[in-house]
Formats: structure tokens, C-alpha cells, sequence
């Protein structure tokens, strides 16, 4: 009988998950003879493979590639998703967080955070904003922005992260919180500035790039994460297996600096300080999301 382990990823290439779907499979596959096989299941918003994942066997040979979007965001913000992430899933290792960074159109006169507030407030309704998409990391930045601010700025939606910055570069919209890794090519291009990353600390990479709390808003933190979780019930002689191995991968010196080179931060928390990070951004970012819940429809379903 073969025990072949399913990594379950959910977005098509060339998506981040690529590096960390492989990332993860050759962590699994040193430490097993049994092969690793990587199967996408993109669309649904993240949910689908999300959904295949819950209702498979708790075995340790199925594995969820997944984000703070599956695990946090959808399905609080979709009526209909027909998973519960507390009670269908286990965090099994956490991978790397994604930084976002705040962007304005360069036809603005603002060089700092401050001084775009100052620009936006007597514009009431007036300027727009872009996202990925609604209930997308973005979405919440700009949400979480325009609460802590005062000002009054109107969400644009596009699909997908490019498109949206398309816009931003076009003036269709004045300002976005864009995923480090889709920004990075663009930080240097006429079209855009860069007015602060939306992290704890500084990105190792671009130690210039102030934080948004070092600008003047304090407690502003949003970025998205990646990690690996397991159904419910399986067996903890798994998921330690596995974690010990996927964690020693993601600590490796190579891949740190791969990671760091795409725009992304190896995690090397312990895993319990990240689960309880998880439930924390769920507590967090539940009530706002349910308050603007809209109908999940499944495109392919």
C-alpha cells in the first residue's frame, strides 16, 4: 500500500507557493522514503482545496498549503464556505510571512504617511484606494488605515494584485497596500513612491523603508502569511514529524535568503507562538469581516 503525501496547494503558478510548495515537499520527501506529490486546486478563493483538505483522512499524508486568507479572512468575510478552520484543521508548521508596503500614485504631494493623512482628510470620498480583491489582505490594510486615520477613502476592487497596481500607476486609484513581493520590481519606477512598510520591524532587504508605526502610526501592522496545516485529528506523532523536518528546511541560511529575495520573511517561531498568532488575527479581524460578510460563489463549482 503506498502512503504518498498530497501536499494540497491553492494558487496556480507562478504564485509564491510555488517556492513554498517545493520548499516543503523536499523537506517531507528527505525524511521519507514514501513520495511527495504536489496537487493544485486554485480557484474557490483559496477555498477549494481548503474544503478537499478538511474532508480528507487524518493520516499525516495529507497537507494544506495555506494562507491567512484561507485560514483567517474567507471564511469570515464568505457566507458559504464549508469549512471551519478552528475545527478542521491542524497548523502543522508555519512558513514565512508576506510584508506589504504602502503605495501612492507619484502625482501625489506627499512624501510620508503624515502628509498623505493631511491630503486625504479634507478630501472626504473623494480619492480611492485599490485591493487584490475584496476581503483580500490589501482590503483590510486600506480598512484598517482609513479607521486609524480618520480619513475617508473609498475601495476600489480589482482581480488580482497587478491589475490593481495598474491602477494605481494609471490614477484610476491614489493609494494601495501592495504584497512585498508584487511592489518589489516597481519600488524604483516613476509611477509609484513608497511611503512605509506595514510590518512590526523593517524588511532586511530594504533596511531604508521606514515602518508605518515609525512614520507616525503606531500599532499599524498588516501582512499576510503561508503555512502548512493538516486535518483535524491527525495523529501528533505526524504533525511533529513533519514539522520538525519542514522547520529545519524553512531555518536553512539558503532558504532564508531565497524567501527574503521573492519579498518574503522565513518564520522561525515556535510553533505554538504561531498558532497563537492565528487565533489572535481571527479575533481580531472576525467582527470586522462579518460585518461586511457578502455571498461566497464558487466560479468552477
Amino acid at each position: 500500500m503506498t502512503k504518498t503525501y498530497k501536499l494540497i496547494a491553492q494558487h496556480a503558478p507562478p504564485a509564491i507557493s510555488d517556492t513554498l510548495a517545493r520548499t516543503v515537499a523536499q523537506a517531507v520527501r528527505t525524511g521519507s522514503r514514501y513520495p511527495v506529490v504536489l496537487e493544485r486546486r486554485p480557484g474557490g478563493a483559496t477555498t477549494r482545496g481548503a474544503t478537499t483538505v478538511a474532508r480528507s483522512s487524518a493520516d499525516g499524508h495529507t497537507l494544506l498549503l495555506a494562507s491567512n486568507a484561507t485560514i483567517v479572512i474567507n471564511p469570515n468575510y464568505f457566507y458559504g464556505v464549508d469549512y471551519n478552520p478552528s475545527r478542521d484543521f491542524v497548523l502543522v508548521a508555519p512558513l514565512a510571512t508576506m510584508p506589504f508596503v504602502l503605495l501612492v500614485n507619484s502625482g501625489l504631494p506627499v512624501d510620508t504617511p503624515q502628509q498623505l493623512v493631511g491630503w486625504l482628510k479634507p478630501r472626504l470620498g473623494e480619492i480611492n484606494y485599490g485591493s487584490s480583491g475584496d476581503g483580500s489582505t490589501g482590503h483590510l490594510a486600506g480598512e484598517l488605515f482609513r479607521r486609524m486615520t480618520g480619513v475617508e477613502v473609498v475601495h476600489v476592487s480589482y482581480n488580482g494584485g497587478l491589475p490593481a497596481l495598474n491602477g494605481l500607476a494609471t490614477g484610476q486609484v491614489s493609494l494601495m497596500f501592495a504584497a512585498l513581493p508584487l511592489a518589489l520590481p516597481y519600488l524604483s519606477s516613476e509611477h509609484f513612491k513608497v511611503l512605509g512598510i506595514a510590518s512590526a520591524r523593517r524588511f532586511a532587504l530594504l533596511p531604508e523603508l521606514p515602518t508605518l508605526a515609525e512614520t507616525g502610526l503606531p500599532g499599524f501592522e498588516v501582512e499576510a502569511w503561508y503555512g502548512v496545516f493538516a486535518p483535524a485529528r491527525t495523529p501528533a506523532a505526524a504533525t511533529v514529524w513533519l514539522n520538525e523536518r519542514i522547520a529545519a528546511a524553512i531555518s536553512n541560511h539558503a532558504t532564508r535568503f531565497q524567501l527574503a529575495a521573492l519579498g518574503l520573511e522565513a518564520v522561525t517561531a515556535p510553533l505554538e507562538q504561531f498558532a497563537t498568532r492565528i487565533n489572535s488575527e481571527s479575533e481580531k479581524w472576525a467582527p470586522v469581516l462579518r460585518a461586511n460578510r457578502i455571498p461566497f460563489r464558487d466560479p468552477a463549482s
